[in-house]
């Protein structure tokens, strides 16, 4: 009984779904979905969701009979083979250059609030220093009290609504869907969606907390549909006031700074809007991101994916070679000036490349734990061949949207991922070559 009541409520597991899904990333990546397609940006929110909710049901459907904390890491690794944890350990490793994103985007939205430091040289100089703020902070173990998170999330969500509620009688809707409206064709439109992916999709993280959320089985997924539905339908009135209150050439690839300054005309709402919402979010999404990624990676340390000594822990139980490697994959891209849009679409592409690995644990949980699924819901409902096409589905969704990321990229960004990925699979196909020979020297002895 004790164990149960230490377990995470109904309300606390939708509490802690609608943290993880309103977030940076509405903040972050609307502007740039614009520039991508225009005023269809509230109907790539929409898609964007519905793909999330069918691509992302193998991890549903795992989570919930075999709950487990690293969730993605652990069914790479247990369901399908050690390699494809290490797999997905180094895929999601690159991809947490998204660190970047925050302090590049907080460096733009104080800008509208600073002009003076709105030059490139102080755009770099704001990045980096917030940035190195929040590492010292989290290297001294002072983490975001969930308290704090919580009243964040709810300035947040009111500064969406003053954004929604004020903006969406300035939206000339004689010619939405006349002028810039599908900008960059079906191939932009479905760039913005896979950019989108997890702006609507965050709340699939609480898969991680399955172990520690009270009757998971039942309600989990529900939970996590419902706040992706709700979530959406808030962000979509969000895309049309962003794209439709200001010309699109406007807003294209700009912080919502520009859409907040033609629709909250009372420099309070104004301030309220960047401060408290966007600056707001952005800080509080850093400072859980140096420890959120910091701490994934422990276990991943622990069996020999990375080397050991990147998990030792300071005084204040922090991972600081962790912190720090994570520091500098912020702080190189702040320093350099690079493009927010080529930055958003290099880490998201990655992530959803590292969502592929553990989808296929699906086809082997049947097998490996014959009785928990026999016993399932799922036994029935799901016959081989309904497995077989719920994954082909999915990888057909993820692979498209890690294809129309890439695709539009420039060559350098497209190597560095391509000489990075061919280094892991070199090194994952030497290490199984050396145990061969060492398993094979060990039995002729």
């Amino acid at each position: 009984m004790e164990d149960e009541r230490g377990r995470l409520s109904t309300i606390e597991t939708i509490s802690l779904a609608v943290g993880f899904t309103i977030g940076s990333g509405i903040i972050t990546q609307t502007g740039i979905g614009i520039g991508m397609t225009g005023r269809s940006i509230f109907l790539a929110f929409l898609v964007s969701a519905a793909l999330f909710l069918i691509s992302f049901r193998p991890i549903f459907m795992m989570s919930t009979l075999l709950p487990r904390t690293s969730a993605a890491y652990t069914y790479s690794k247990k369901l399908i083979h050690e390699d494809a944890g290490r797999l997905y350990a180094y895929v999601y490793f690159l991809g947490r250059m998204t660190i970047a994103i925050f302090g590049i985007s907080f460096a733009q939205y104080l800008a509208s609030m600073v002009p003076v430091l709105s030059g490139e040289a102080a755009q770099r100089l704001v990045a980096l220093g917030v940035l190195t703020l929040f590492f010292a902070v989290n290297l001294l173990g002072v983490k975001a009290a969930a308290k704090l998170q919580n009243i964040m999330c709810v300035v947040l969500i009111a500064g969406i609504l003053v954004f929604v509620v004020f903006g969406i009688g300035k939206v000339d809707y004689t010619t939405f869907f006349k002028e810039g409206f599908f900008t960059g064709g079906f191939g932009g439109f479905y760039s913005a969606v896979s950019l989108l992916y997890f702006a609507v999709g965050g709340a699939y993280i609480i898969t991680d907390f399955a172990p520690k959320i009270r009757n998971a089985s039942k309600m989990m997924v529900k939970v996590i549909t419902g706040v992706t539905l709700v979530v959406c339908a808030l962000y979509m009135l969000m895309g049309i006031v962003a794209s439709g209150s200001v010309p699109v050439a406007e807003a294209a690839g700009k912080p919502l700074t520009v859409a907040a300054g033609a629709v909250l005309t009372n420099k309070a709402l104004y301030g309220f809007f960047i401060i408290g919402a966007c600056m707001g979010a952005l800080i509080t999404t850093l400072n859980s991101s140096f420890v959120w990624y910091s701490n994934s990676l422990i276990r991943a340390c622990e069996d020999g994916c990375f080397p050991k000594r990147w998990a030792k822990v300071n005084k204040a139980g922090v991972p600081y070679n962790l912190m720090i490697i994570f520091y500098l994959f912020g702080a190189v891209p702040a320093a350099l000036g690079m493009d927010l849009t080529v930055l958003s679409k290099m880490a998201i592409g990655l992530t959803i490349l590292g969502t592929c690995i553990p989808m296929a644990g699906i086809l082997k949980l049947p097998a490996k734990y014959p009785e928990l699924w026999k016993n399932s819901k799922y036994a029935k409902r799901y016959p081989r061949w309904r497995l077989n096409v719920m994954v082909v589905i999915t990888y057909a969704v993820l692979a498209t949207q890690v294809y129309s990321l890439f695709a539009g990229n420039p060559l350098w960004a497209n190597v560095i991922i391509l000489v990075y990925m061919g280094c892991v699979v070199f090194g994952l196909g030497a290490r199984r070559i050396l145990l061969k020979k060492r398993m094979a020297a060990e039995a002729e002895s």
